[in-house]
């Protein structure tokens, strides 16, 4: 049984002059197409990888802050259900902010708020998100080292 080279090296040389240049010329013009083809191949999949890679990596980035709106809107619980006017006290009086909140006419509530701890209305903006609770209008004044009066305009977010 003779190899397949040798078979080969047979075919070749029972060919006439003109088969076997115009083998060669096929072969000097497929050689550089399949090496580009490969190489573009090659390319475009790199490519598509690293868009999922950077795509997953920003899910990623936005993972612990997608988990602190799930915990905070679990913990919301039936309270979804209240109104405006109180989802704001209760959440207001979870992290211990003495503030007024009244119904304004146009179904805002507004919020006010004397030397309230800053770290505690910044756990409240928290929860007023995961409640669908936006603020349409605030102002913050510094009145001691990490007491603020506040002044809050607030509207339901939720359709």
């Amino acid at each position: 049984m003779t190899s397949l080279r040798e078979q080969l090296a047979d075919r070749l040389e029972a060919m006439s002059d003109r088969d076997r240049r115009a083998l060669r010329l096929g072969t000097i013009v497929l050689a550089p197409l399949l090496v580009i083809s490969g190489v573009a191949t090659v390319v475009s999949e790199n490519q598509a990888t690293l868009q999922r890679v950077e795509a997953k990596r920003r899910l990623l980035a936005d993972l612990p802050a997608a988990r602190d709106l799930s915990q905070r809107a679990q913990r919301m619980g039936s309270e979804m259900s209240l109104s405006l006017e109180m989802r704001v006290k209760r959440i207001l009086e979870r992290h211990g902010v003495q503030a007024t909140v009244d119904l304004q006419p146009d179904s805002s509530v507004r919020v006010r708020a004397d030397a309230a701890a800053f770290d505690a209305l910044i756990e409240c903006l928290g929860d007023f998100e995961a409640a669908s609770v936006s603020i349409r209008r605030g102002t913050l004044t510094s009145v001691d080292s990490g007491r603020v009066d506040v002044e809050w305009n607030l509207q339901s977010s939720s359709p």
